[in-house]
């Protein structure tokens, strides 16, 4: 029986495209989840499953940045707010940072409380709204975008 998506579907055409490895199966997931001891949202979830765990912490355009595990990652994050002008900012366990470019000095996160596809926020220097969901992030993101720009590129015979 097919896995059932309900907000990150349109990323097995991406897959079948690139021709990338399966995803994750379920326990791995889980596994995942057990690991870091959080609970994903659906959506995030789902990025698990169709793409695999490489493209957990890969999902931001500008991530220049190689990372480890979340562990790594939420560190990384918390060392740029210590070093800003406006240390004031805490990532607490609600707070699930799952892209970071340290060059930049920017971060992106969700909050595990806020439904099944969160808003996404972006920090640098400040918290704002990246995003009104994840699904939402995903297609605004320059990889997704240009992978479609590429699909009708080769569609309308130009390639």
């Amino acid at each position: 029986m097919a896995a059932e998506y309900l907000f990150m579907e349109f990323l097995l055409e991406y897959r079948e495209y690139w021709k990338t490895d399966e995803g994750c199966t379920e326990e791995e997931v889980t596994e995942i989840e057990e690991k870091w001891g959080v609970k994903f949202p659906r959506s995030y979830r789902e990025i698990y499953l169709i793409l695999g765990e490489s493209y957990g912490f890969g999902l931001i355009d500008d991530d220049g940045d190689q990372f480890e595990d979340y562990e790594h990652i939420k560190r990384s994050a918390e060392e740029l707010v210590a070093s800003s002008t406006k240390p004031d900012f805490v990532i607490d366990e609600n707070m699930f940072v799952f892209g970071c470019f340290i060059t930049n000095m920017i971060f992106y996160f969700f909050k595990l409380d806020e439904g099944d596809d969160p808003p996404v926020y972006r920090w640098g220097g400040e918290c704002t709204l990246a995003a009104e969901s994840l699904s939402l992030f995903i297609r605004n993101q320059i990889w997704y975008k240009g992978y479609l720009a590429l699909k009708e590129y080769k569609r309308s015979g130009k390639i």
